[in-house]
């Protein structure tokens, strides 16, 4: 009974911990809640990952509605890695995370650190799981609201308004995807991904699908940090908790890269989107123009973490840069990067928190 319904465990544990974890008053067990919860995720993720690999996709009805009518949960193999990604990472870094924690932040904000923390967990995995693209939405604005509180609790005042232009930012990015998930919806009366995918292609040249389009992409290129709407990353991830550097820049711009994929490929398809949108062009020289400025913006920079700051908004560029080839090699290596990015530079966060740790 329990492994049928591990898809909705995957987003529930979490979500259930974000409230446990603020109510516990001793920080030693709002931790401990937290860090439990996101190995339990990550134990999940690695099981859904051993069934794909087994049986195949993984469809999960909510509630045992089918879709459309009802919200589904898609567990496919590229899915499956990114649930494996992001569980694995938060579960890692929370195990870690204490004494960085304990030297940046008052004791008494710990428990409203780590209700954040499985929020902000909550939000991706719903996102990198869901089949319906309004749930897309909720689930994004779960992980950024949480992710704004999270980034506000650095050390210094910087953070603050570094956590206000995420928000605002944010904000505009979210606004931008609902706006243009509404229009899809108005033309096509549905929202479950598979369903949009095989209807829009009858009314994909209307005017409302075009302009869905282009909010879409820009809304979700927002969120991704790709240059040059990337303004909020740097003073976000320089003047977070050393900890809250290493779980989002790990994990939230790469989710936010596989939903561009889902879109573009998924829901509008490589044809519409590539071929007769050109999409390709205007994404290569975005991520050509994030490659080559923010890299050279790190190279100048004196704060370590800054500089890594500006090292991913490059190193997005190269994501993006393989999915606007719009060919089975480039999206494999953009994934292959995404994978190996979020891996690296989160334990390149992590090293520079020990590094401060042992000062």
């Amino acid at each position: 009974m329990i492994a049928a319904n591990l898809p909705a465990l995957q987003v529930v544990v979490p979500m259930v911990a974000a409230p446990l974890a603020l109510m516990v008053r001793d920080r030693r067990a709002a931790w401990a809640v937290a860090a439990v919860a996101s190995t339990l995720s990550a134990a999940i993720a690695w099981w859904m990952l051993s069934t794909v690999l087994r049986a195949g996709t993984w469809t999960y009805e909510m509630g045992g509605w089918e879709a459309p009518v009802g919200i589904v949960y898609i567990v496919d193999l590229p899915t499956a890695w990114m649930l494996v990604l992001v569980s694995t990472i938060s579960a890692v870094v929370a195990w870690w995370a204490p004494r960085s924690v304990a030297l940046q932040i008052d004791e008494g904000r710990h428990r409203y650190l780590w209700s954040a923390w499985c929020l902000a967990t909550t939000g991706l995995l719903g996102i990198t799981i869901t089949g319906d693209a309004f749930n897309v939405f909720v689930f994004l604005e779960i992980s950024s609201l949480a992710s704004y509180a999270l980034v506000a609790m650095g050390p210094d005042r910087r953070a603050l308004t570094a956590a206000f232009r995420y928000l605002i930012m944010g904000s505009l990015g979210g606004t931008f995807l609902l706006i243009g998930i509404g229009l899809m919806y108005q033309m096509t009366g549905t929202l479950n991904m598979a369903d949009l995918a095989a209807r829009l292609p009858e009314v994909e040249h209307t005017r409302a699908v075009l302009v869905s389009f282009a909010f879409v992409t820009v809304g979700v290129s927002l969120k991704l940090a790709l240059w040059p709407l990337h303004a909020w990353l740097p003073n976000a991830y320089a003047h977070a908790p050393h900890a809250v550097s290493a779980f989002i820049s790990a994990t939230g711009t790469k989710v936010m890269v596989y939903v561009l994929l889902r879109f573009a490929y998924g829901i509008y398809g490589a044809g519409f989107a590539f071929d007769e949108l050109g999409l390709g062009l205007p994404l290569m020289a975005l991520a050509l123009g994030g490659i080559y400025v923010a890299s050279a913006v790190a190279i100048g920079q004196a704060d370590v973490k800054r500089l890594l700051a500006f090292s991913s908004v490059g190193q997005i560029g190269y994501m993006i840069l393989g999915l606007a080839t719009a060919t089975v090699g480039g999206v494999t290596a953009a994934l292959l990067h995404l994978l190996h990015h979020a891996l690296i530079k989160g334990g390149m966060f992590m090293a520079v928190g020990q590094i401060a740790a042992q000062a």
